[in-house]
């Protein structure tokens, strides 16, 4: 739909349901029908807004959630969300007895955890759900699988699987670079993580859930899906960069678009300097434009006085002088003198057509880390079939 000025106070993103809803049923549709779909909604949904999206990912094809922190889990939880949600990372001792309360799965990767999770259990007279986490290959979190290190991880594993109320539902691992040309170590981390799961087994440990798929991994390797997937970027319209085009096509639509106003105009002669540090000084009579979006919403200081742009209506127009916490100024100089720009008209920084992957790339980082900092003052504004449906 188009989102007119009346619609937001100063600065808003535009939340495709329709986009998303595209989203997660392609990625139904390129994962093996035998592997539940998790689906990664942590950090606020990568900034999208994380009630409406869940609610909308599991009424579309996902079956369980993910997040990072009790905190975002709990959220769901309070949201009348009753999945499973797994919390991928790190749990703090003093969150344990809210794992067991809210029934929040856990990963684990070590004794210590699970020993107090299961006395919680205990205590509480419920069963706790783990899911034992392996390093493949990551480096970062889980019990080894190296030569040399996988037998005492298997020893510990057991140890885990032999405590009261605690259930060994899921095992799962991450990719490293299933995003890039790098097969080879992919494979590599795949046959680790089933070699471990093997011994496992041999051990008398098994799992309801097995997965390791990220949104790379779902695309380019159809044959390592096993009972379970994690969709997490390509939820939200967005490749991962630089991942190879997949065998499979996979029809993605951008679901943020995001926007501010036009505040202020203004044309300044020759020498006239704009924003702090008078970083830019015209060098030409220049028509400026002031826009109401700044660092303080998420909007990076690094794109100051640059070729970034930002788009009004079919013209690109670039950043000039210092991002300030609450305003940026554009060059609209190259918009003809007797175009009217109406005061308040929506300016886009990006979105459908212009990708948040130019911003990004600008800045030298990656899609995931431009729409997780899209910030919490920032409106979001939930659409669907064209209608306003939430914000």
């Amino acid at each position: 739909m188009e989102i007119t000025s009346e619609m937001f106070d100063r600065s808003c993103a535009e939340i495709n349901l329709d986009a998303l809803e595209n989203n997660i049923r392609e990625i139904r549709r390129v994962t093996n029908p035998n592997a539940d779909i998790m689906a990664v909604v942590k950090a606020d949904a990568y900034g999208h807004g994380v009630k409406m999206v869940a609610k909308t990912l599991l009424a579309n094809g996902a079956n369980h959630l993910c997040v990072a922190t009790m905190g975002e889990a709990i959220e769901l939880r309070e949201a009348g969300i009753n999945c499973k949600i797994l919390i991928l990372g790190f749990t703090s001792s003093t969150r344990i007895s809210d794992a067991v309360t809210y029934g929040i799965d856990l990963a684990v990767y070590d004794v210590e955890t699970a020993k107090l999770l299961s006395d919680e259990a205990v205590k509480q007279h419920k069963t706790a759900n783990v899911h034992i986490k392996l390093d493949t290959g990551m480096g970062r979190l889980g019990f080894s699988c190296k030569d040399g290190e996988a037998a005492l991880s298997v020893e510990e594993i057991v140890e885990i699987s032999k405590l009261p109320n605690i259930c060994m539902y899921g095992v799962f691992s991450h990719f490293a670079v299933a995003d890039d040309n790098d097969d080879d170590y992919t494979r590599l981390q795949f046959n680790t993580f089933m070699n471990q799961i093997d011994l496992l087994k041999e051990a008398g440990v098994t799992f309801v859930k097995r997965h390791i798929c990220n949104s790379a991994g779902i695309m380019r390797f159809p044959e390592f899906h096993l009972d379970m997937v994690r969709a997490g970027i390509i939820l939200y319209g967005l490749m991962p960069p630089g991942c190879p085009e997949p065998a499979t096509k996979i029809n993605l639509i951008p679901v943020m678009t995001w926007y501010a106003k036009v505040i202020h105009q203004k044309m300044v002669p020759v020498g006239t300097s704009v924003s702090y540090g008078r970083h830019f000084k015209a060098e030409e009579p220049t028509r400026v434009l002031t826009i109401s979006v700044g660092y303080a919403d998420g909007f990076s200081r690094r794109v100051s006085n640059g070729s970034y742009e930002l788009q009004l209506g079919k013209e690109r127009l670039p950043i000039i002088g210092n991002v300030c916490m609450d305003m940026c100024m554009v060059n609209a100089s190259s918009m003809p003198a007797d175009v009217v720009i109406p005061k308040e008209s929506p300016i886009i920084i990006f979105g459908l057509e212009k990708s948040v992957d130019e911003l990004a790339s600008y800045l030298g980082t990656i899609n995931y880390e431009i729409t997780c900092v899209v910030g919490k003052r920032v409106q979001r504004i939930f659409t669907r079939g064209g209608e306003r449906v939430w914000g």
